[in-house]
Parts: C-alpha cells; structure tokens; sequence
C-alpha cells in the first residue's frame, strides 16, 4: 500500500487549504463557511521522490449527540487509524480552543508517535509570538505554516514523509494507474443513495450517509480493483435544479458535480425507483450526452418498489425508452444498496461500455449499410436544395462519431438525424453510447485536382444510387 498522510482538526482551521497547496490543484472545496469537508478525500501525490496518499478529512466536533457530526468524526478516526503520518492542523490566532484539546487527547493516546503539529495561518509576524502556546497541547513542537501562501509547508511534508517513509513502492506509479482506471462518475439527485451505492462497492463506510439531502458535498474519487482491473469510483454532490439552489457555496458543489461528469469515462445516472424519473434526472441524462460520455441508469431502491412481479422491471424499461428518445440506447439496472442487488454489476456494465465506446467499423460495410437506409427511407424532399448522400465513415473519436458527405448538409433535418441515429444503434453494439453524427458538403475540386471533404475525403463527389 501507497503510505496515507491524513490531515486533520476542527471545522475552519484550513485542512482543506493545506490539502489544495500540497496538492498543488484545487481538489477540495474551500469556504469560509465551516463544515463544508465530510467524507475522507483520498488524492495520491509524489513527494522527493516518494509516492504518498493525502487524505483531507472534516471538521472533527465534540457534538456528537447530532447523528451527522458523530459520522464526520468516525470518518476521522478511520482516516487517523488507517495514517501513517497525521498533521494535526490548529489555527493561529484564535489560541488553544476546547475542541483542539479534545482532539490533542485522542490523537495522544492512539497516534502521538506519528503526529505532527500544525500552526496555519502563521504568516504574519505577529503570529509568531502565539504559537509557544499550542505547547501545551502535548504533541511536540509546533510547526508554523501558511497554506495561503505555501510558507513552512515544504518542512513539514519532509518531515511527514519522513514518518511515512515506503520501504517498497508498488510497481507502477500512483499516476499510472490512475490514467489505466476506468473512471465511474455516480451522479443523480440528492439523497437516490449515490454515496450508499460506493460504500458497498468499497465493501467500508468510506461516504457519510444521511437521511437528510445534500449530506455529499463535494466530489470524492475512491480507487479500487474489480476483477484485477483499477477503478476510481467518483461520488458527487447531488444536482438540483438551478432555480433551487440558492447558496454560492451549494452552486458551487453542483459544478464540480458536473466536472465530475466531464472528468469521467462512464457517468452512472442513479434513479429513486420509488419516487420515478424527473425533470432533472432527464436533465442530468442530456448533460451527460452533452459531454460524450458513456452512460448508464441505475434505478436504485428497488427494494421499496411495492407490488413487483417477474416482468415489473422488464415493462418500467420499455415504458421508459418508449417516451424518452435521450433514454432509449441506455442500459439500466434495477439496484438497491442496502441489499445489495445488482450493485457490482454497474462496474460490469460500465466496462463493457468503456470497450464498445472504442469499437471502429469497418469502411466499406458501414457506407454500404448507409446507402441501403438511405435508399429504404430517402431524406424528405426540399426543392432546388435536395439532400443527397455521397458518402460515409467513422472519424477517430474517444466516442463513436460519424462523419456523413452531402450536399447542402445545412438542410439535413433533425428527424433524419434522428433516424440515421436509431439505425446505428440498432445494428451496431453501441448500448450505453453517445453517438455524433456530423454533416458536410465535398469541396468542389480545384484545377487537376478531385473533390475532397475539408482535404479528408476519398470520395469522388458522385452521388451512390
């Protein structure tokens, strides 16, 4: 295992500051507003020459009679516990709190050994003169740092790679593997069970779950290998409606939802089967196609759908594609993570997708399939600017992709489009893909020249009867 250095303290000290600046990339959510961490963010990065893993962590509280205060600090403890350094972050400032000496005590009963005591917000020179006073709180000496400016940052990561000193790296860098991993984005509306459905992939409660929406608040990657292959399960925030959100902070946890989606190789859209698809669900779906990504549906809670026979699922699905066009070429999974049913199989149907996505047809047999559609189902008449189709192919895409040669492509109607779309998809194994199909014209061929499409094409300009 790649040696873990988790960062923890009370809400608003900075953590999640000193995880972006020794990152070196804003991978954590920061405000002014506290408690705005919750679940462990697990980021690897590469220090003189080592490979370590960060861990940011939320606000430790001694308010744990509130059911979610209690879950933030197990996911502290797990991080505390599972460390092989821990920076114990306090602020200048605002002296020794209540809250620090709480977490001072357990960190000296379980972790002294490997504790390293952090003074953010050291930078000014007045600073200074305060910082004998976090002495007192028995975890050696203290290390001024500036996580808004970087200074004392470098000293102590030498120190906690020191602690966290890996006798063997695995072979193969952090970042290798990263780029080897197929990414899975879990994403739907608040409280469908997104982060219910990555605990039980990770077999540990590795995500806060709460009864209350909005308990994710930012995107969180957790590796893992499925079947001897590297995945990076990404939970997000839930994506409510613009009109809905009406703090900065929540806008902000919906965009980086939504570059979670961008960032992904397949989005797996979660569905509350009791409750039924939504206006944002739909939503959440075109975004995903907006962005070329592979796609599945999962609807989740399967176990609360009341009076289920053999066909229930079987007649939800075909009910489903036959009213939405965005939904009809996606697979879907009737799942529950409390149960577990079906969980496992969304990592099998998102690789699955991941390999048809870089399926390329062949040449000759894909243009003779479009000429025998086209010839069946001719392109609606618009006269002295007819459509006529001149030629095909497939053009070298991280998604399938088709180019089509014609002329006056600007007339080719949405309807045919559409039409071209279904035929591809049902002749070909693209389930779960988006498709683009782009229209142009073949240039007219200069002196001694043939006609050429954008300087790309083979085709002699003559219509195929």
């Amino acid at each position: 295992m790649i040696p873990i250095i988790a960062i923890v303290g009370r809400p608003n000290v900075g953590k999640s500051s000193l995880f972006n600046r020794i990152l070196r990339k804003r991978a954590a959510v920061v405000d002014d507003l506290p408690g705005v961490t919750r679940d462990r963010n697990y980021r690897p990065f590469a220090w003189e020459g080592g490979q370590f893993t960060l861990v940011d962590t939320g606000g430790f509280t001694m308010r744990e009679k509130e059911t979610l205060h209690r879950s933030i600090n197990d996911q502290v403890d797990l991080a505390v516990n599972e460390a092989s350094a821990v920076l114990f972050v306090v602020e200048a400032g605002t002296g020794v709190t209540a809250e620090d000496e709480h977490i001072a005590r357990l960190l000296r009963k379980r972790a002294a050994a490997k504790t390293i005591l952090v003074v953010n917000k050291s930078e000014s020179a007045r600073m200074q003169f305060e910082i004998d006073a976090f002495r007192n709180l028995g975890l050696g000496e203290p290390r001024p740092v500036s996580a808004l400016h970087g200074s004392g940052v470098a000293d102590v990561l030498d120190d906690a790679a020191r602690l966290a000193t890996k006798t063997g790296i695995p072979e193969g860098a952090p970042e290798e593997e990263d780029r080897a991993a197929l990414r899975i984005a879990i994403v739907g509306r608040p409280n469908v069970g997104k982060s219910s459905i990555v605990n039980k992939l990770l077999m540990q409660e590795r995500m806060i779950v709460n009864d209350a929406a909005g308990t994710t608040r930012d995107s969180i990657d957790s590796p893992l290998i499925y079947k001897e292959r590297p995945v990076i399960l990404i939970d997000t925030a839930g994506l409510r409606k613009k009109s809905h959100v009406k703090e900065d902070l929540e806008y902000y946890f919906n965009l980086r939802a939504i570059k979670s989606i961008d960032r992904c190789d397949v989005c797996a859209v979660v569905v509350d089967a009791s409750d039924g698809l939504g206006v944002q669900d739909l939503r959440i779906v075109r975004k995903a196609l907006e962005l070329h990504k592979g796609m599945l549906l999962l609807w989740n809670k399967w176990d609360l759908v009341a009076e289920k026979k053999h066909d229930t699922f079987d007649n939800l699905v075909a009910g489903v594609r036959r009213d939405f066009q965005e939904l009809r070429s996606l697979p879907m999974l009737a799942t529950s993570a409390l149960t577990g049913r079906r969980i496992p199989a969304l990592i099998d149907e998102a690789m699955k997708i991941r390999e048809r996505m870089t399926v390329r047809l062949g040449a000759a047999e894909f243009e003779d399939n479009i000429f025998t559609w086209v010839r069946a189902h001719p392109h609606p008449a618009i006269p002295k600017q007819p459509v006529r189709f001149l030629g095909a192919r497939q053009v070298d895409a991280p998604y399938p992709r088709f180019r089509f040669f014609v002329t006056n492509p600007k007339n080719v109607a949405p309807l045919y489009v559409r039409f071209l779309t279904n035929r591809i998809y049902a002749t070909y194994d693209f389930e779960g893909c988006p498709i683009k199909l782009e229209f142009r014209s073949i240039k007219k061929p200069e002196h001694g020249m043939r006609g050429a499409a954008d300087g790309e094409s083979n085709f002699d300009g003559k219509e195929r009867s």
